[in-house]
């Protein structure tokens, strides 16, 4: 896009400076700057087109007459007068000899228009010409050199005319001042500058509008300094190619007159005072007619007025210097934004600095158009917009690589989920089974023929509830692994009162598998209830310490250690309890587990891998 920008700055920027033409109000041609017009009406009573001289001559006096203090005549006139005496005597052969002398000696009309010029404040219009143009005809003499000096080295790049079309050598050598009155068209063939100065037949030749300034101001010289063309006391930009881009106002609203009413001697005296005078033709068929961006049509001298007027205010678009690095530092921060912040911001919000940003580059364009400075909006906004549209397609395409990674990654924890559902189904199935025999085993161990229906309730429920909160703890941790102190802390704390004095904990941790917690709970379990019945929590003063330690590196060593309690005599029956833990514990831990009864109370020392 910056490339784009780069190369196609015209075509973008111009359409919408002929905008900011069109809707930034412009000042109109002043009051200094009066246009004479040769209408319709001015050749209906007067006569075809080209005038003779004669009228020219009196018209350019009813001008001067009336206080004008520069007059352009925008017309060229190379050729001679129709209306030239010796002509008529010449079409007129039967004149008799007396009066086609008396003719042959009356003065040109050209000789008499020529003097009304010299005596007065003209400027005469030149017409540059370029190769192979309409008017590269025939090779022509050198011009006279143009009635303007200059001072200080003329811009580089200015209009070069290898040729010029000028007046006659009679008129144009009684002028005060000579200007170029074409200039370059652009692409679309809409005028937008006047030459200020060009090259014509290689003389350095003024613009007909900034001699008509000069003219006006009795300036001796048009002088060149800091990018800036100068007549007089009126200085204009005019960059390396020496052109005046104008900001043009409604022509319609510039003062003009007719030239049939000069002649009909009806204008005011002072109708001129201190006024720029240009003649032109406007009449359909033989008017110079022109393009402007706020007109299809309108006569160039109505151009030349408008460029007049802007020379005598010092007024003109100009492109500043600091233009281009401010604009394409703005470029390079916005493509940074764009790129650092569409990531990150919402979507509406991304559209909404986007359009924010080109809302903000072209109103700022807009009022430094206003103030006649032309400043680019293109370069400040085009770059980061088009790298907002480049990072949301990114977006878009990594959106759709990541939603179709994310549809992969889902279908494959489907069917891990899947199969960890069966896995878990056939798990759950078998811990009921073995739950439901080991409740069964406990059933049929606890209430027997022999033993009293009460006691064998109380322990059954006992050991029930020991299950159930092994179960209970597996649960919180999803039957993964648990604890070994979180098991000893759940079955004992019903029994530690008040808590912390009657069992006495201590160990590291030592994780334990689904399997063995269960079995490791229940053993604990009939400890626990054996020492309430008989051991150490049978009395007040007993007290259970249970400890353990890694030994061997992979295998724990459980030590179950009761004292004052009531001194166990003799061996361990062989209930179920007792079986439990020696054989079940045993099996179930893959360990070995000793029992042993001492005055001072029971020991049990359990050693197993945790699993």
């Amino acid at each position: 896009m910056a490339v784009l920008v780069a190369l196609a700055g015209v075509h973008l920027n111009q359409p919408l400076f002929d905008t900011f033409q069109r809707a930034i109000p412009t000042p109109d041609v002043s009051r200094r700057v009066h246009v004479v017009v040769v209408d319709a009406e001015s050749l209906r009573d007067v006569g075809g087109w080209p005038w003779s001289r004669f009228y020219l001559a009196r018209l350019v006096e009813e001008i001067a007459d009336r206080g004008a203090v520069a007059i352009g005549i925008d017309v060229l006139l190379p050729e001679r007068d129709r209306a030239d005496p010796a002509d008529f005597v010449r079409l007129y052969t039967e004149l008799p000899p007396a009066t086609a002398d008396e003719l042959r000696k009356l003065p040109s009309m050209d000789a008499v228009f020529a003097r009304v010029v010299g005596r007065l404040p003209v400027v005469l219009a030149r017409a540059g010409v370029r190769p192979g143009s309409f008017d590269d005809l025939e090779q022509t003499a050198t011009p006279l050199p143009p009635g303007a000096q200059f001072r200080g080295p003329p811009p580089p790049d200015r209009l070069v005319f290898p040729k010029v079309v000028t007046n006659l050598p009679l008129i144009d050598g009684a002028a005060m001042g000579h200007g170029l009155v074409n200039g370059d068209r652009d692409a679309d063939g809409v005028v937008r500058r006047v030459p200020l100065v060009a090259d014509a037949a290689g003389q350095l030749t003024p613009g007909f509008a900034l001699e008509l300034a000069r003219v006006s101001q009795r300036a001796p010289a048009i002088q060149f300094r800091d990018g800036r063309v100068c007549a007089g006391r009126a200085c204009v930009p005019g960059g390396r190619d020496a052109q005046l881009a104008l900001r043009f106002g409604e022509w319609r609203r510039t003062q003009t007159t007719s030239a049939v009413n000069l002649m009909r001697q009806g204008a005011p005296a002072d109708l001129f005072k201190g006024q720029v005078v240009i003649l032109g033709v406007t009449s359909a068929g033989v008017a110079d007619v022109v393009g402007t961006p706020r007109a299809r049509a309108v006569s160039g001298v109505f151009v030349q007025a408008q460029a007049v007027d802007a020379i005598l205010r010092g007024s003109g678009l100009a492109r500043p210097g600091w233009a281009p690095p401010v604009e394409w530092s703005l470029a390079l921060l916005g493509v940074l934004a764009a790129w650092l912040g569409v990531p990150r911001t919402p979507m509406l919000g991304v559209i909404g600095a986007a359009l924010a940003a080109a809302a903000a580059a072209v109103g700022a364009s807009a009022l430094a158009f206003s103030r006649d400075l032309l400043v680019d909006p293109f370069p400040m906004f085009a770059p980061g917009l088009a790298t907002v549209v480049a990072m949301l397609a990114l977006l878009v395409i990594k959106g759709r690589r990541a939603e179709a990674r994310l549809k992969a990654a889902f279908e494959g924890e489907r069917q891990l989920a899947e199969r960890r559902q069966g896995a878990l189904i056939n798990e759950l199935n078998h811990r009921v089974k073995n739950t439901l025999a080991t409740v069964q085993g406990m059933a049929m161990q606890t209430i027997r023929p022999d033993r009293d229906a009460e006691q064998a309730r109380d322990a059954f429920v006992e050991r029930l509830m020991a299950l159930s909160a092994a179960h209970n703890l597996l649960n919180e941790v999803h039957w993964d692994r648990a604890e070994l102190g979180a098991i000893v802390r759940t079955i004992t704390a019903p029994y530690d009162d008040p808590p912390g004095m009657r069992f006495r904990i201590d160990g590291p941790p030592a994780p334990m598998t689904a399997t063995h917690a269960l079995a490791f709970a229940l053993a604990l379990q009939e400890l626990t209830s054996n020492a309430l019945k008989f051991g150490a929590l049978s009395t007040a003063t007993g007290r259970v310490r249970i400890a353990w330690r890694a030994i061997d590196g992979d295998r724990i060593e459980f030590r179950w250690v009761e004292t004052g309690g009531p001194a166990v005599q003799g061996a361990l029956g062989g209930g179920f309890g007792t079986r439990l833990i020696r054989q079940g514990l045993a099996r179930d831990l893959d360990g070995q587990v000793r029992l042993m009864p001492r005055p001072t109370g029971l020991t049990c020392e359990i050693v197993f891998r945790p699993g």
